[in-house]
């Protein structure tokens, strides 16, 4: 994967629409998806007569993250802040969000080396997708019980709208997008307070079980749970 950071701060609070999520770029064909009913994901949408079951490689990008600008909210707004906490904004810094970077990419591509027939490659090419997840109108905390050394609270994932993009690696047109609002609530028994981004694993883990089992619904294999 190529490890390029993208990290943007979106200046308002806007609606989004069922395509038009708040992903920092626009993929080409993206008025051209239909929604797709009974799916895993609250958003599939889809080219119509895609065969999914001709393409054999698959190309994970590194997952951006697309951040509010506190500043552009204020406390009446319904629009989401970064942090729940009254009169505090957490904005992660560039190390902080190479590590989550890297948390999400393993776990997405542990699961589908496990979970989809496709062999995961570093280039686009002829018969390969492209999948590009983006975490948008994210909302992030602070961990009082994990501090650095100079008593910086260490932040942590609450919640997130996760968009996976698959695209066309020849023609780079998107063939299939996935998309919801997830919470990050773990059970007490997996929960975590040490380490940057505490509990993010388990968050990535089940958006990437859903989009593997998404993926295989729609290529005809194994249904959907």
């Amino acid at each position: 994967m190529k490890n390029m950071i993208v990290f943007l701060m979106m200046l308002a609070a806007s609606s989004v629409s069922a395509k038009n999520y708040d992903t920092g770029y626009e993929p080409d064909g993206l008025d051209e998806l239909k929604k797709m009913k009974k799916s895993v994901f609250n958003t599939v949408l889809v080219r119509p007569e895609v065969d999914f079951s001709r393409y054999e490689r698959i190309q994970p990008q590194t997952v951006a993250l697309v951040i509010r600008d506190p500043s552009s909210v204020n406390q009446f707004s319904t629009g989401r802040l970064i942090s729940k906490r009254e009169n505090e904004n957490v904005i992660p810094e560039y190390h902080e969000v190479v590590e989550f970077q890297k948390i999400f990419g393993n776990v997405i591509a542990e699961n589908i080396a496990e979970e989809l027939d496709l062999e995961i490659v570093d280039t686009a090419g002829p018969g390969t997708l492209i999948l590009k997840p983006v975490v948008t109108d994210v909302e992030i905390d602070s961990s009082s019980k994990n501090t650095t050394e100079d008593g910086r609270e260490l932040p942590q994932l609450d919640e997130g709208v996760i968009v996976f993009d698959l695209m066309d690696g020849e023609t780079g047109e998107i063939l299939a997008r996935f998309a919801e609002n997830r919470r990050n609530r773990p059970p007490k028994a997996k929960r975590k307070s040490d380490g940057v981004w505490p509990n993010l694993a388990y968050w990535a883990e089940m958006v990437a079980a859903d989009l593997c089992a998404e993926f295989n619904r729609l290529k005809g294999g194994r249904p959907a749970a």
